[in-house]
């Protein structure tokens, strides 16, 4: 790349120290992108591998719980009829009563067809979106104010860096 004045830090003085600094941004930006991508690439490969090599281990543990289980079902009037497990030095056994309920794609209609909403989950919450078309007055009667703010931003032009970089380039 080409000498280029690179802005004080600190101080922009002219509109051309903003557009070099935002530059900067874009560069930067940049920068990060080819090492987050980089980092998740190789997370996704330590993924893959570890998988691959534990991949027999999960295997046996099922195997041997397995195992453990038919052994259990099997002497389950001698070993649980007092108790519903077995500790041993090594770990413990035995059977959690375990109620689970099955639904069909019918079930929540039919449940508010029958008047069952308290069966029914809701998640309740502010639609923010809908309440910026109330008045000033109608938010206020609600406990909510409409706050106005002037932000700050600042965005790097990436096509423009890109561009710059492929015409440093060659």
């Amino acid at each position: 790349m080409g000498t280029r004045y690179k802005p004080n830090a600190g101080k922009l003085t002219s509109l051309e120290d903003v557009n070099l600094a935002l530059k900067d941004i874009g560069l930067a930006e940049r920068e990060l992108d080819a090492i987050d991508a980089k980092a998740a690439k190789e997370i996704a490969e330590i993924k893959e591998r570890a998988a691959k090599e534990g991949e027999q281990l999960r295997k046996q543990i099922l195997e041997t719980s397995a195992k453990i289980s038919a052994y259990a079902e099997y002497n389950k009037a001698e070993l649980f009829k007092d108790k519903k497990s077995v500790e041993l030095s090594f770990g413990l056994f035995g059977f959690r009563k375990s109620t689970k309920i099955s639904v069909k794609k019918s079930t929540l209609e039919l449940l508010k067809k029958l008047g069952f909403s308290g069966c029914v989950r809701l998640k309740e919450e502010p639609d923010k979106e809908a309440m910026a078309n109330l008045t000033d007055e109608q938010l206020s009667q609600v406990d909510a104010c409409r706050k106005v703010t002037n932000d700050f931003f600042c965005e790097a032009n990436l096509d423009e860096v890109n561009r710059e970089l492929l015409k440093n380039a060659g």
